[in-house]
């Protein structure tokens, strides 16, 4: 990257574009800039290495846009017995909110409802999978300090209903 203006904008994108056709050689060159793609050229630069990263339309156009940005602890993959997946997916969540990204990453309190109609199977399942969370975040040696404490959004009272009824609590 040259030098010059730090902000994003087609003058600089077409600038760059001519430089890097020029006959430069660069140590690397990362196409495609979803997550992944601009993830690597971050780290190529930050390591001192002269990097090109080109995409067909802008950063972030594609996949990463629409992506929900959730650094989950690896329960869905639990609930499927993917053990292993979901192992993986809580040490990530535990590197992203300790060590790689801690001032990007913030934990945010889960909202289960339980209805008086829900048979104690629905319900014993659901604290299950919260038990079966806690025990993935221990394994991946994320401190509890940087999760929300268990019981720490609660609603106010319980509703009789299921969500088609409209009610809120």
């Amino acid at each position: 990257m040259s030098g010059g203006s730090a902000s994003l904008n087609a003058a600089r994108r077409a600038r760059e574009l001519a430089e890097s056709t020029a006959g430069r050689v660069a140590d690397l060159l990362v196409i495609g800039l979803g997550v992944t793609g601009a993830g690597v050229a971050l780290d190529a630069a930050t390591r001192g290495l002269d990097v090109v990263a080109i995409d067909a339309h802008d950063l972030a156009f594609g996949t990463s846009r629409w992506s929900s940005k959730l650094a989950h602890g690896g329960l869905r993959y639990l609930a499927t017995g993917q053990v292993g997946i979901a192992h993986e997916s809580a040490v990530e969540r535990g590197i992203l909110m300790t060590t790689t990204a801690p001032h990007l990453i913030r934990s945010v309190p889960w909202v289960v409802p339980h209805y008086r109609t829900g048979s104690r199977r629905e319900n014993f399942l659901t604290m299950g999978g919260f038990v079966a969370g806690d025990v993935l975040r221990r394994a991946a040696r994320t401190p509890s300090s940087v999760l929300p404490a268990p019981g720490a959004c609660r609603p106010p009272r319980r509703c009789s209903s299921p969500p088609e009824c409209g009610r809120t609590i």
